[in-house]
């Protein structure tokens, strides 16, 4: 059984690791822009930095949400 704030998350809003995944990837983006003008380097360093763990953390919210769904559907049938 799942704690509630978890299933909350993982059965209800299984987009959000999407969203946060997506600002993720904005985020590096924006900071490999930035690479190319040199007094921007400190702020390219950091949105590579908020990049970087918006996509961790989307790809294993993501990861969650898959074997929850895989696990229900074993205990389903």
């Amino acid at each position: 059984m799942l704690p509630r704030l978890e299933r909350y998350l993982l059965q209800d809003f299984p987009f959000i690791h999407v969203i946060i995944g997506l600002f993720g990837n904005t985020a590096f983006l924006a900071g490999s822009v930035c690479f190319l003008f040199p007094p921007l380097e400190r702020v390219a360093l950091w949105l590579f930095v908020a990049g970087s763990l918006g996509m961790f953390v989307g790809t294993v919210g993501e990861v969650f949400v898959r074997h929850a769904r895989r696990s229900r559907g074993r205990t389903d049938s």
